[in-house]
């Protein structure tokens, strides 16, 4: 069985394949806010991001006195990952649905296009939203390095779910609620494994990367990051897009004597060939980490049919899905309640947070609606939490930084369950600590 290596698991945001709706299935965590019963155009503890007006003013391609036109962009029709980044379009369509029956933007109506890069295809599609939209917005892709430089060229605006790259990362007319700094790091799951297991400092870890161009900085930033807090990185290796055997990478790192292994760019689509690798070489591992993509049904899955000798943890930052007693999670699958095999994944999160900075943004703008009124309203919020979605964030683009919060999921054949030892809490489900990001020198380019 071939596995494509398109997922970043190891950043602020993770790109993966998600496939059949489900929940996380875990035992809720303690709940950490509450709220009042929304009104139409709330969004968790946001108010009236959408709603009536009479808002006719504001300039920019895809605007008229009625109507805003936005795309957002994702990898579905991949044929090496198919469905990768469905949840974009998922959450995108069902917003939009929302906010135009909240009243849409001071009363402008808005209409979604969505553009399939299908994996490869990033730089045409940016061109094509290019001539088309207001803005981008809850877009992600897995090789998204192509297609900054024709939105730069075309000033087209960006509200993303996550960047992958660099490039992208950095490019302007933007603002990341997830920021995903490269001289940052997010090696707070890392930090919280060797406080449990401080053996493993010591006897080394295995760091698995891709050799494509576009994902190599992934792993070489995850290898140099978990250096930093103290662990010997006893393996590390550079696969190919498509991994037809993984038996030789399990062998190398069964002779590396690594106690811990994370496959910082791996696919949670591909986990069972992995998980099938490590039992077939008896790899003793003393624990296996998987990233914020993994957050979906397929990992149960694999676990399910294939097992772990192991203790595996998966870990991301932001409320679980399965908290339905926390009044944002309630809305979001409320209004993803008429969506064909809905999906609620870390994208699921990242995509909800970014259409909710756009609508809020694009609400204070009134009458005067403008990409650089958004950009500049979207990038005023000191501390962003998508209506209680997420911890708090900054989202200055000047001024951008990893979160350092975290939670730390058990993964098990009965769903993911929030392991509240490993996580060692100090702001409500969360570990929240400055050690829990790295600042890296390298560029990675």
């Amino acid at each position: 069985m071939a596995a494509t290596a398109v997922t970043i698991t190891a950043t602020g945001a993770a790109c993966s394949r998600s496939g059949g709706g489900g929940n996380d299935n875990n035992t809720p965590a303690p709940a950490t806010s509450s709220a009042a019963q929304a009104s139409p155009g709330d969004f968790g503890t946001l108010k009236k991001i959408c709603g009536p007006g009479n808002a006719t003013g504001g300039s920019g391609r895809g605007i008229t006195s009625t109507t805003i036109q936005l795309g957002t962009m994702a990898d579905p029709g991949s044929t090496v990952a198919p469905g990768l980044g469905q949840e974009f379009f998922q959450v995108g369509d069902a917003f939009v649905k929302w906010c135009n029956a909240a009243g849409g933007i001071n009363g402008r109506k808005i209409a979604l296009t969505d553009y399939d890069a299908k994996l490869f295809n990033v730089a045409p599609e940016m061109i094509a939203a290019c001539q088309k939209v207001f803005m981008l917005v809850g877009n992600g892709n897995g090789l998204d390095d192509p297609g900054a430089k024709p939105r730069a060229n075309c000033k087209l605006g960006a509200i993303p779910s996550y960047f992958v790259s660099p490039a992208a990362t950095a490019a302007p007319y933007q603002v990341q609620p997830t920021p995903n700094p490269p001289s940052e790091f997010q090696v707070g799951p890392f930090r919280l494994m060797g406080l449990k297991y401080p053996e493993t400092k010591t006897s080394g870890i295995a760091v698995g990367s891709s050799n494509t161009a576009s994902l190599r900085a992934q792993g070489l930033r995850t290898r140099d990051a978990v250096q930093q807090i103290g662990f010997k990185v006893a393996d590390y290796s550079e696969r190919p897009p498509l991994v037809t055997n993984w038996r030789p990478y399990m062998e190398e790192i069964k002779q590396s004597g690594a106690g811990g292994y994370m496959n910082a760019t791996g696919s949670a689509t591909y986990i069972a060939p992995e998980l099938t690798a490590i039992k077939d070489t008896n790899l003793k591992l003393t624990w296996l980490l998987l990233g914020n993509a993994y957050y979906e049904p397929q990992t149960i899955q694999a676990v399910k049919s294939v097992g772990v000798s192991q203790p595996t943890y998966q870990y991301f930052s932001h409320l679980p899905f399965a908290m339905t007693d926390q009044p944002v999670v309630k809305q979001i699958k409320s209004i993803m309640s008429s969506t064909p095999n809905a999906l609620y994944t870390d994208f699921t999160a990242l995509a909800f947070s970014a259409w909710a900075l756009w609508a809020k943004s694009a609400t204070a703008c009134g009458n005067d609606l403008t990409q650089d009124c958004v950009l500049q309203k979207a990038g005023s919020e000191a501390q962003w939490t998508a209506g209680g979605l997420f911890p708090p964030r900054n989202t200055d683009p000047n001024n951008k930084h990893q979160t350092q919060c975290y939670v730390i999921m058990d993964v098990t054949p009965n769903g993911f369950v929030y392991d509240k030892d490993v996580t060692q809490p100090n702001n409500g489900i969360y570990n929240c600590d400055p050690a829990n990001v790295a600042h890296l020198t390298k560029t990675y380019q």
